[in-house]
């Protein structure tokens, strides 16, 4: 069995090994023993060299790497690799005499990482606002772990700049739902919304319209004037449309030249009277090119029997009775 002594002894070592205070008693116990001596030499020899392969990893690590103090977050140091991220994000030049003492997280979100560095030691991609050198913020997806330097605790954090992936995540989920060219709803997601609008009025018996409008002649417009001037036209009505609708109110574009509105709690009146005051502003618009051009629109509302099929199919026919009396006008099936 090992004697006190020497459990004493192994203790004090890793102590001095991992950079913990070690006890001063044993030290004053035995510091003139040259066993002792011998030993803590080695021991301190040991952490030195530990401590720089440790900074030597560190630094050559290809992923931005800081080490910050646990409860202040301070930046004690950082490897090349965050030093280059905030040279390629910010406008000044960074050197070392550059002042970077504080990295700067989303408050709520730091006092959660390090809530649970506290409980487990180690955090894994969370996603943090974080501030570089000029005040601009980025994404950060962060993994951090707890590391003891010197008796304090410290955070050893990987930050990753994740705000072009954001980015094009964003976008890949607006191109899911969005007309490319008007930037309103694309049909599958009006095909969502009129589902859930006619499963919501049968459970409520709420009241609810689509209004379908049609660009008159839009055909004939790019015959004459080419495939530009006719987007141009699309864009401007779509505008129009999300200019004139409630914020609960839905517009997409439903095919070429048609567009789409979903009115929640609406009846006949009144998806007929915003049809007709956006007849009205079509007509008076003096729209590029062309100049002046109108709209036909067919009104449908909910009814208990109908499936969202059976209803876009009333709002067709309405249109379509629209054109046939002359176009720029509005009908309901």
């Amino acid at each position: 069995m090992l004697t006190v002594e020497i459990k004493e002894l192994i203790v004090y070592l890793r102590n001095i090994v991992s950079e913990e205070k070690p006890d001063d008693g044993f030290l004053e116990k035995y510091g003139d023993d040259p066993d002792f001596i011998e030993l803590d030499n080695a021991a301190r020899e040991i952490r030195n060299n530990c401590k720089k392969h440790f900074e030597m990893i560190f630094d050559l690590f290809p992923d931005p790497t800081i080490i910050t103090t646990m409860d202040e977050g301070k930046l004690l140091t950082y490897n090349q690799a965050f030093l280059k991220l905030i040279k390629t994000r910010g406008r000044t030049i960074f050197d070392e005499s550059v002042n970077i003492s504080d990295l700067y997280f989303e408050l709520d979100k730091r006092e959660q990482l390090v809530a649970e560095l506290k409980r487990t030691g180690i955090s894994e991609n969370m996603e943090i606002m974080v501030k570089d050198v000029n005040d601009e913020m980025f994404v950060g997806l962060v993994s951090a772990q707890a590391i003891n330097i010197e008796g304090t605790p410290h955070i050893l954090s990987v930050i990753r700049d994740i705000t072009e992936i954001k980015r094009l995540e964003a976008e890949i989920k607006q191109l899911s739902i969005k007309d490319k060219l008007t930037q309103v709803f694309n049909r599958p997601k009006l095909d969502t919304f009129l589902q859930c609008e006619l499963e919501r009025s049968e459970r409520t018996r709420a009241p609810f319209s689509i209004v379908l409008v049609d660009v008159d002649s839009l055909r004939q417009i790019n015959d004459t004037y080419g495939n530009p001037v006719g987007d141009k036209v699309l864009v401007a009505i779509a505008d129009i449309l999300k200019q004139n609708i409630r914020v609960t109110d839905v517009v997409g574009r439903w095919s070429g030249e048609e567009f789409l509105i979903i009115l929640p709690d609406t009846d006949k009146k009144g998806a007929v009277t915003l049809a007709e005051k956006i007849r009205t502003i079509v007509e008076n618009t003096n729209f590029e090119t062309v100049l002046k051009l109108t709209s036909s629109f067919g009104v449908s509302t909910y009814r208990q029997d109908l499936l969202p099929a059976t209803l876009i199919s009333r709002a067709h026919v309405a249109r379509s009775r629209a054109k046939e009396k002359g176009k720029n006008r509005v009908e309901w099936q």
